[in-house]
């Protein structure tokens, strides 16, 4: 006879459901399980069959975006709902079946064995959703700008050697100089902007001469087209997010800051005022931490909130963001673990740190230039985030100000530490220190 292990319940009344893309299955005590559709109609049954056995809090998988739709709707039945990683709730391979998944979510999350995701509410989750669209519309719109380039090395025009991006002001005035017929590289040259011709104009016109197909023009023509399109549907884009934004301020003090607003080089969002938009949504100048803009301030809001009080310290959200050392111990012995699939806003924080990598003027840029030295550029730059996300924590839940103290005081903090390990070793070794 096969006995059962009974979890002690921690969270009472709740139930577990497994979502797929045509049924969901939902147990309300670990035992019996029934299935619905994934119309609405179905989960309009769902909520009834699940209020009538009692339950007031639910566990369910973050499987796609199939879970979206569900959770809603749960929240307007003010149920609790725990929304789980699926790596946390996997099962012994080639035991699994949806029944079984829905029968053990429940045992699990009654046990109070799940952690819940963290999952934006309201107007913030509706931020993050357009944040995220941009960004993969950023995406799809790099694969014209790649056929462009292809376009313009079949005419064998070099331009994408000589200027840092064609979709810049200079390079958009050229291509569509070019497609409307001009062909006089001097001419051409003329549209840019003047620091390009005062650095570089010997090597645009070189790079002008080229073999002017009317095939690959079409081609040009086509991809510069859908690129078009797809700026001006980022600047839908950008205007929901700034509604969204006034949205949430709505009802916030304006904070007051006299610092500069730092530059955005890349895909700058078209939305007024961003820079006081972000001040008043997090409450505080979290822009003055190194490497981090207001573009990527409103990425982080998107993925972390403005309110990072659910994690007890620093580390926590470290260790969340996916920035920390993973290591399995057992026994005696130590394995660290590679994170296949990082965090959204660790990568945030990654990508601030790089940009960072080689600052002349910035501590945590020295600081990682040490690490690459004996570790490699990926273990720094995840250390030089770690560094940018805990003074990101700090800076939201303790509203401590960030000061940058310059290269020339992190070396002599450097000095000093070692100095203090050379007293110690001396002291140790019985010998005496003679400055030079």
């Amino acid at each position: 006879m096969e006995e059962s292990t009974n979890f002690p319940t921690v969270n009472p009344h709740a139930a577990g459901i497994d979502i797929g893309a045509e049924k969901i299955f939902v147990s309300v005590d670990g035992i019996q399980v029934r299935n619905f559709a994934t119309f609405t109609s179905e989960y309009r049954k769902c909520m009834e069959y699940l209020l009538e056995h009692g339950v007031k809090r639910v566990a369910m998988e973050a499987t796609g975006v199939y879970w979206i739709a569900l959770h809603e709707m749960l929240e307007q039945k003010h149920l609790e709902v725990c929304l789980v990683n699926p790596r946390e709730v996997s099962q012994v391979k080639g035991r699994k079946s949806d029944v079984s998944d829905c029968q053990w979510i429940q045992r699990l999350y009654s046990a109070g064995l799940l952690r819940q995701s963290y999952i934006p509410a309201g107007k913030l989750k509706e931020l993050r959703i357009m944040v995220r669209e941009r960004e993969d519309l950023i995406q799809m719109g790099s694969a014209y700008i790649n056929k462009m380039q292809k376009a313009l090395e079949l005419m064998n025009i070099k331009l994408t050697s000589v200027i840092s991006q064609i979709q810049g002001a200079s390079g958009m005035r050229m291509i569509e100089a070019i497609l409307q017929g001009e062909r006089n590289p001097q001419t051409l040259l003329d549209l840019c902007d003047t620091r390009i011709v005062r650095h570089k104009s010997d090597n645009i016109l070189k790079a002008l001469e080229g073999n002017y197909n009317p095939t690959y023009l079409f081609m040009l023509n086509s991809n510069l087209g859908m690129w078009k399109i797809h700026q001006l549907e980022l600047k839908s884009i950008d205007e929901k997010i700034e509604s969204l934004l006034d949205e949430l301020n709505q009802d916030r003090p304006s904070i007051e800051d006299q610092t500069k607003t730092k530059d955005i080089r890349h895909h700058a969002p078209d939305i007024k005022g961003l820079h006081q938009k972000m001040l008043d949504l997090y409450g505080v100048n979290v822009g003055s931490i190194s490497g981090l803009n207001d573009y990527s301030l409103l990425r982080l809001a998107g993925e972390t909130g403005n309110d990072l009080s659910r994690y007890p310290t620093s580390k926590h959200f470290v260790s969340w963001c996916q920035l920390s050392p993973r290591h399995k111990q057992s026994g005696k012995m130590f394995r660290r673990i590679r994170v296949k699939t990082g965090s959204p806003a660790g990568q945030i924080f990654r990508n601030a740190a790089r940009s960072l990598l080689n600052s002349k003027h910035i501590a945590i840029g020295a600081f990682m230039r040490r690490i690459r030295s004996k570790k490699g550029a990926a273990i720094a730059i995840k250390a030089g985030a770690r560094k940018l996300a805990e003074a990101y924590y700090n800076i939201i839940t303790k509203g401590n100000s960030y000061v940058e103290q310059g290269i020339i005081a992190y070396q002599n903090q450097l000095k000093e530490r070692e100095f203090k390990l050379l007293t110690r070793l001396a002291v140790k070794h019985n010998i005496t220190l003679m400055p030079t």
